[in-house]
């Protein structure tokens, strides 16, 4: 049987946009929110761990935010120096950072569970609070976090943070991403055991919690440590849902268009593989809301009526008006389809070099 293109299936396949945009916006309004201060009283001893590899520039951002937290009980500021080329631990100790300093990474290890794990292992709080060298805390962030899990009774939690994209084309691009994701969210995600969904922006976990699963250590080889590390917990009945921030903290996820590629390709191709099913939702929604560029090739070579380019164009950005509208304006809607190919393009790259046993170049490093 010789396979024929369909250009009017290609165009038709838009409209499965519109049913998983409401699955994703279902999903990420079903995700409560990190309820802001707490009773007062004295909190138990914190350590905050931070992984740095070249991380200066970021780190005179973050340590200033992470000094000003308004924690009341003890609490540490450990910074992870990853074999660091920069200034990296000047400028933690700059700031009064505890810094511990690797030189080198073991055999099985990459390079953040790694990282993450020594912090754990330096730590003398009964909480660990993993956090990346890109964001930013607000003063009472801390505090609230570990009120909510301990009024809740839970073992930990994870926040989905607020990005603060350096340039339009990481914003519309993230905005596809995002969208994406939670078109395959998992269920469960939004009960108290976090269905497995973690985010290494922000990890909040019991000591004894972290070491009873084995902690990074566990997951010493996986490129997406977050959600390997959520897995682990989730299936050994460990409470660690993800929230929303509620503006607790935020994050600049990449500082120029090579790093938003390099890091879109490493999440593109590593998280199908803790998506489940859903995996293939998220596929649906980023291939129907590109389809209306395959449209425009239709029409452009007379395969097509010219009416299907705006009919399948406006139903994609249909499906992504709230995604836009966080985004910053709902104008973006009308780049839905521009967004979602940057998404697919840099997923597809990062599958087809993990392929070919080259790993996604990140941080200086092949993960």
């Amino acid at each position: 049987m010789v396979f024929r293109w369909d250009w009017r299936a290609a165009a038709l396949l838009t409209f499965i946009a519109v049913p998983l945009g409401w699955r994703a916006e279902h999903a990420y309004q079903g995700m409560a929110t990190l309820p802001p201060g707490g009773e007062d009283g004295d909190l138990p001893p914190l350590s905050i761990i931070v992984p740095a590899r070249n991380e200066a520039a970021n780190l005179r951002t973050l340590l200033p935010s992470l000094a000003a937290l308004h924690y009341p009980g003890p609490h540490e500021i450990i910074v992870i120096d990853d074999n660091s080329a920069d200034e990296t631990a000047a400028v933690a100790t700059e700031f009064g950072a505890r810094v511990v300093r690797l030189d080198h990474l073991p055999t099985g290890w990459l390079g953040k569970p790694h990282a993450c794990h020594q912090g754990a292992l330096a730590a003398t709080g009964d909480w660990l609070l993993f956090t990346d060298a890109d964001t930013v805390h607000r003063p009472d962030s801390a505090a609230s976090a570990l009120h909510c899990v301990l009024d809740r009774g839970w073992d930990g939690l994870s926040l989905f943070l607020q990005p603060h994209p350096h340039s339009a084309g990481e914003r519309v691009a993230l905005m596809a991403a995002f969208a994406g994701l939670f078109a395959g969210w998992p269920r469960g995600v939004a009960g108290a055991s976090g269905g497995g969904m973690l985010n290494g922006q922000y990890i909040l976990l019991r000591r004894e919690t972290y070491f009873a699963v084995g902690g990074f250590e566990a997951v010493r080889d996986q490129p997406l440590e977050d959600l390997a590390l959520g897995h682990a917990l989730a299936q050994q009945g460990f409470r660690v849902p993800i929230l929303h921030s509620g503006g607790a903290a935020a994050v600049r996820m990449y500082s120029d268009d090579r790093s938003m590629w390099r890091g879109l390709s490493r999440l593109g191709s590593g998280s199908l593989r803790w998506s489940g099913l859903g995996s293939v939702a998220t596929v649906l929604f980023v291939t129907a809301l590109m389809s209306p560029l395959i449209v425009l090739t239709g029409v452009l070579t007379g395969r097509l009526r010219p009416w299907w380019l705006p009919l399948t164009w406006l139903t994609a950005a249909g499906a992504m008006v709230t995604w836009a509208s966080r985004a910053g304006s709902a104008a973006w809607t009308l780049l839905a389809p521009v967004a979602a190919l940057m998404v697919q393009a840099a997923a597809v790259w990062g599958l087809a070099n993990r392929f070919l046993g080259r790993g996604v170049a990140w941080k200086g490093r092949r993960v």
